[in-house]
């Protein structure tokens, strides 16, 4: 038998799964589409790891110009292939860095129900795209992925108690609120009337770092673009394992000036739609 979690059945044979997949992939697609989502919720983050961190810039020789007054926090990664089969693909943040420029804070914990937890303002926190090694933000696959990034100057941050574990080099992650705009399925199939979905799996599929974590991976989501809404955020150690906040003076790529995921209860909107209503409110007083 195989489990589809997003049909919340089980089938037979695979070719039933691609039938039923193929069927539904309108409401499934515009299902993920309409959500909003945390990415500590989905494995999406990166563990903040100075050590390793620091090691990686050691034998780099791509290079982003780092500036000691700023921190640079990596909240978004691509390539790793989450437990609801979704897959963030090269270019995603384009055009959510363009047009979200100067309206994101950075929060901690996505909470906006007390004025601390605002980290950074909105006009402090710079985005950008760049290629980062992978052992620079603590995982241990081959080669360089392609991250959302926020550059925040260090005297700007609201939290003193915050920066002082930052600067401490505490166990914290990081986690982008999100809303894919952009999403393709794929599956491996010989049936000549998937061979679209069949082009696709075989174009990501090779792509993906974390394929060791799945006994068999039959189908995914490719995230083509998605949005960063509203802010991203700091949050407690063991939320997940793949962003991470830099703040060493060495070098990377440079910019290009460009998940277990329980969002889709009840409780997870209700909290998104209090969110957005706090925020509101906040920005009233300020």
């Amino acid at each position: 038998m195989i489990y589809c979690k997003e049909l919340d059945k089980n089938f037979e044979t695979k070719e039933d799964l691609f039938k039923a997949l193929v069927d539904n992939e309108g409401l499934i697609i515009d299902a993920k589409k309409s959500e909003i989502y945390f990415s500590y919720k989905k494995s999406l983050q990166l563990m903040t790891d100075q050590n390793k961190i620091e090691k990686a810039f050691q034998s780099t020789e791509k290079a982003i110009k780092f500036d000691s007054d700023y921190y640079y926090f990596v909240v978004n990664s691509a390539n790793f292939l989450d437990s609801h089969k979704d897959v963030h693909l090269d270019g995603n943040w384009n055009r959510t860095v363009k047009n979200q420029q100067g309206k994101n804070y950075l929060i901690w914990h996505h909470d906006f129900s007390k004025a601390e937890n605002i980290l950074f303002f909105p006009e402090d926190v710079e985005m950008f795209t760049a290629k980062i090694e992978w052992n620079l933000l603590g995982k241990d696959y081959e080669g360089s992925t392609y991250c959302l990034v926020y550059k925040c100057r260090k005297d700007k941050i609201q939290n003193q108690t915050i920066k002082g574990w930052i600067d401490a080099k505490r166990k914290l992650q990081l986690s982008v609120r999100m809303q894919y705009v952009k999403v393709e399925m794929g599956f491996k199939s010989d049936n000549p009337d998937y061979a679209k979905y069949n082009q696709y799996y075989e174009k990501v599929y090779p792509l993906i770092v974390n394929k060791d974590d799945f006994k068999e991976i039959d189908y995914f989501y490719g995230v083509e673009e998605a949005k960063n809404v509203m802010e991203s955020s700091l949050l407690p150690y063991g939320s997940n394992s793949a962003t991470a906040e830099i703040s060493t003076k060495e070098n990377i790529e440079s910019p290009k000036g460009t998940q277990d995921n329980d969002s889709s209860n009840d409780t997870q909107k209700q909290a998104n739609e209090k969110a957005t209503e706090l925020l509101k409110e906040l920005l009233n007083k300020f």
